[in-house]
């Protein structure tokens, strides 16, 4: 599998569509969106991963110089708190503030590096919620805004609770996950590598959906 960023955009590029090739064999939208979500998990790990070693390469190799660029250490901090578990980026943390010597610096930071593994979504929520922390479930809830989650879950639950109704939340929710996506391409189609920024943003919006179409509505009876 390539460790690009495609095979993750091609799994929510599936997510967002349920085209008639798809109906032919599909009748559960709901279902459906729910294990393209699901097998992001891999393309994800994959991707992160690649980011993670290109991270850890630069940090490695500019700690070897005798002159650091102001703000590289910030900067080399906010990329790995975008990919590390709390405690090891806590130890890198640590050991990229100012001041610390630069050869104790580096054998630390190369032995948290060796044994540090990315993390992604899947990890955080397999966590019971009370250890998923304030600030990721805050992320989740605000990309829920984003895709409109809120509302959609409202219109669904207005009575009586009808088939066409169902339908019609199922396909806005694909919608808005696939006006996130625009951001994604290019006049060449889907982009191959996406910033780490963009990588937070889709994966609160993976778990935002994923825990939106968890216990998805029961099939209604007629319009």
């Amino acid at each position: 599998m390539s460790t690009g960023a495609l095979p993750l955009l091609a799994r929510l590029g599936e997510a967002a569509s349920f085209p008639k090739a798809v109906r032919n064999y599909e009748s559960d939208p709901w279902g459906y969106m729910r294990r393209k979500l699901d097998e992001c998990e891999e393309p994800l790990r994959a991707y992160k991963r690649t980011l993670y070693d290109a991270a850890a390469a630069k940090l490695l190799s500019d700690l070897k110089e005798s002159f650091l660029k102001p703000g590289s250490l910030l900067d080399h901090k906010e990329t790995f708190e975008k990919l590390l578990p709390p405690a090891d980026f806590a130890d890198i943390s640590f050991n990229l503030e100012p001041g610390v010597d630069p050869q104790t610096r580096r054998d630390a930071i190369q032995a948290v590096l060796s044994h540090a593994k990315p993390r992604t979504l899947f990890d955080i929520e397999a966590l019971p919620v009370e250890r998923r922390g304030k600030i990721w479930e805050g992320l989740v809830e605000e990309a829920g805004r984003r895709l409109e989650l809120d509302k959609l879950r409202v219109m669904y639950e207005r009575k009586p609770k009808t088939d066409f109704r169902r339908a019609s939340v199922i396909r806005r929710v694909r919608k808005n996950l696939a006006d996130l996506l625009a951001v994604t391409r290019d006049q060449s189609g889907m982009r191959e590598d996406v910033t780490l920024f963009m990588l937070t943003r889709l994966e609160t919006a993976i778990a935002a959906l994923r825990r939106f179409l968890k216990a998805p509505p029961p099939q209604a009876a007629t319009r």
